[in-house]
């Protein structure tokens, strides 16, 4: 027995040197393992996507791109201008009322107006037609005041002539019917005459002869002529730039 305790302590030397052996080669791979990328099989080996040079890829911009702002701005500057702008009218209205008759006439938005009864009462006056309104004024402050729908081909409102003031509602009329004015120096003497073909043909005017009122002849529609106060006379048709 005391022969074999040293074999016993050499063996058991050796059996826990060769266990210390075993567990260092373990930890050893274990720890090369570790350091070995774990392979994926999801991955792509293709090259990464090109990415774009940002100083390349950006649009370039023209020389003349910051005006455009300012234009559109322009465009629709005149757009709200053209919107908003009064609408003028060309026409010609023309009826009775308690004093006589009345005719207006328009063209581009300004009026020309005649109000006569034939014998004694006669105003010319000038204005605006625009935007469905009327506004005309002559001389010893008559006035005229209104409205007028191109639809309903209608003219309506107030003149006043003086000191007396009458409301109106004419309609609208066409050649040969409408306003017609002559004016002319015929030997010294300023004659206007006026006349108002009414939409059945029957007329009214009434003409001054250096201020003085004198009864016209019917007007020839064909010719245009007339005769005030024994001297021919040429009318033709009236509108606002007459």
């Amino acid at each position: 027995m005391k022969r074999n305790g040293p074999l016993i302590t050499l063996l058991a030397g050796i059996g826990v040197a060769a266990v210390l052996f075993l567990l260092s080669m373990q930890a050893t791979g274990n720890g090369d393992a570790a350091l070995q990328p774990a392979a994926d099989p999801q991955v792509s080996l293709s090259a990464p996507p090109r990415v774009a040079d940002p100083v390349q890829a950006a649009p370039q911009r023209s020389a003349t791109s910051p005006a455009a702002p300012a234009t559109s701005a322009s465009s629709a500057a005149i757009d709200r201008e053209t919107l908003a702008a009064p609408a003028p009218v060309t026409a010609t209205w023309a009826g009775h009322l308690k004093p006589g008759t009345l005719a207006i006439a328009a063209k581009d938005g300004t009026a020309i107006a005649y109000l006569c009864d034939g014998k004694r009462v006669e105003a010319w006056l000038k204005g605006v037609a625009s935007d469905g309104r009327l506004a005309l004024t002559g001389k010893k402050e008559a006035r005229l005041d209104g409205t007028y729908d191109e639809d309903a081909g209608k003219a309506s409102g107030t003149v006043r002539v003086g000191e007396r003031t009458w409301k109106f509602s004419i309609t609208k009329v066409k050649k040969p019917g409408g306003l017609y004015r002559a004016a002319a120096n015929v030997r010294g003497a300023k004659i206007v005459g006026g006349w108002i073909v009414l939409r059945d043909g029957t007329q009214v005017g009434l003409a001054t002869v250096n201020g003085t009122l004198k009864r016209p002849s019917a007007l020839d529609l064909t010719t245009g002529t007339a005769t005030i106060d024994g001297i021919q006379v040429t009318a033709a048709p009236a509108d606002g730039s007459r």
